[in-house]
């Protein structure tokens, strides 16, 4: 469904492309934002973001993505930015080159083993030539490991309790203390670019290939095990379970144990314990990849009662 009124997306196409838009299509998995795919009158497409945000947003995208590019990771063209006022709110707008094809998450089911390893081998690969771009003070959202709070966790640990009972709550709290002993006993890593979403579903597949990697918009500063960790909590079945093929891929460019520094264990449990907290809650799946993620790691950890 079109939130933002028609004549004022073609309006901004028109100010960007100079050209008109033929049909308007939503296209799904946008997250927090309004997105479509805007067919051109002549035939080429483009793809229109829409944020509502009480400030521009989309511009520390632009620019990451531009820096990403210029070190081999394919990633579409932003062909104009546009801040407007409407009802009361503002509105940003990113329009960016279409790159056809499918994402990888969609594939999943339908190509062979080998195809799929050796996109995932070569997703790693674009991963470390993301990572080796050293940001821009002040540009992205910095990602940092967080003492979890106490009554959050307390929280977490009953929706757990509920869904999966005292002994998954118990690793949640275990979870917790791990990660508050990294967070108080390790230095501050050596910070590179995130892409932020690093995942399946913002890898784009086309004629056999990785074409694109979209979705910047929580891209910046963070340790590399930011962008590792992530995968392994919410790639999905059976990738998240595979990273060995990312970690070999990587391995084409950088050490992924150099620059992982140790923290994807807890840059993976302080995800897991955001998307258990959530206050639209994850897929059962999804929910039962958390825990077991953070038992699997904090597992030699103290328990809660004794930390």
């Amino acid at each position: 469904m079109v939130v933002t009124p028609r004549l004022i997306i073609d309006s901004v196409v028109r100010s960007v492309c100079d050209c008109d838009v033929e049909r308007l299509v939503p296209l799904a998995g946008a997250g927090m934002n309004e997105t479509y795919r805007a067919e051109l009158v002549g035939g080429v497409a483009v793809v229109v973001r829409i944020a509502r945000q009480p400030g521009p947003w989309f511009v520390d995208e632009a620019h990451l993505m531009t820096q990403a590019r210029g070190v081999g990771v394919p990633t579409a063209e932003v062909l104009g930015l546009e801040q407007l006022e409407h009802d009361g709110q503002l509105l940003s707008f990113s329009i960016q080159q279409f790159l056809p094809g499918r994402s990888l998450d969609e594939l999943l089911g339908e190509l062979p083993t080998s195809d799929l390893e050796r996109l995932v081998l070569d997703a790693g690969e674009l991963l470390a030539r993301v990572h080796s771009v050293i940001p821009d003070r002040g540009r992205g959202i910095r990602h940092e490991l967080r003492s979890p709070e106490e009554h959050d966790i307390a929280r977490v640990a009953r929706l757990v309790e509920e869904a999966l009972g005292a002994v998954a709550a118990e690793v949640v709290k275990r979870g917790a203390d791990y990660l508050r002993h990294v967070v108080a006993t390790r230095p501050a890593p050596l910070l590179s670019l995130a892409q932020g979403d690093f995942l399946p579903k913002n890898l784009i597949v086309h004629a056999g290939a990785l074409v694109g990697v979209i979705d910047w918009e929580f891209a910046g500063p963070a340790s590399p095990a930011f962008d590792l960790g992530r995968w392994e909590v919410s790639a999905g079945a059976p990738l998240h379970d595979r990273m060995d093929l990312v970690y070999d891929g990587y391995a084409r460019v950088a050490d992924p144990g150099s620059a992982a520094a140790g923290l994807v264990p807890a840059f993976a449990i302080d995800w897991a314990l955001e998307k258990l907290g959530w206050s639209n809650p994850a897929t059962p799946e999804q929910f039962r990849r958390c825990v077991d993620v953070i038992a699997r790691y904090a597992r030699d950890r103290p328990n809660h009662s004794s930390a």
